[in-house]
């Protein structure tokens, strides 16, 4: 049988005490809630993380506990806020890392490096014919309009044909793919 509120209200006041026979049943007692209440909150997969720092920082702070208010609605308000900051945190950890994943696509070197490839496939696709050069960009639109009466099997055909000459365009000007 678990302890009701009064019975965990009185090891929370031996512990602060200094009792150290009150700590493992006080434990035992809150344990369940408190882990139930961050399996909760808590991000996903963090639920037990978030518990057990809550479980910490109630022992780490028992001496702050006011006598007069409740023991288990103290507990659970540390675990509750400690969710908060579990939460708080792995936000701060996802704009981090976008923050990162966009610095590096924003580096000079890929930037000019970029830069080259579009001006050297732009000019390899000016060399192909108007035909060719609208058959490929309405292949990569997907602009319906563009192959409006053009049978599906013509058009692949024309694909195939056009993709054919860009890719001997590129060889020739700067080697193999």
């Amino acid at each position: 049988m678990r302890p009701g509120r009064a019975e965990i209200h009185a090891l929370l006041v031996r512990a602060a005490d200094g009792d150290r026979g009150a700590f493992d049943p006080l434990f035992d007692a809150v344990w369940p809630a408190v882990q139930h209440l961050c399996a909760r909150m808590a991000p996903a997969g963090d639920g037990d993380d978030a518990a057990q720092e809550a479980m910490v920082r109630v022992f780490t702070r028992i001496a702050e506990f006011d006598r007069e208010r409740d023991a288990m609605t103290w507990i659970l308000a540390i675990a509750a806020w400690q969710c908060r900051t579990v939460r708080r945190t792995r936000t701060r950890r996802r704009e981090d890392h976008a923050a990162v994943e966009t610095e590096g696509a924003e580096r000079p070197d890929d930037l000019a490096e970029r830069r080259e490839l579009i001006a050297a496939a732009t000019e390899t696709l000016g060399s192909l014919s108007d035909d060719d050069v609208a058959t490929i960009t309405a292949a990569l639109t997907g602009d319906p309009t563009a192959r409006a009466g053009i049978a599906p099997a013509t058009f692949r055909k024309r694909l195939e044909r056009a993709l054919a000459k860009l890719r001997a365009a590129w060889r020739s000007r700067y080697g193999s793919p």
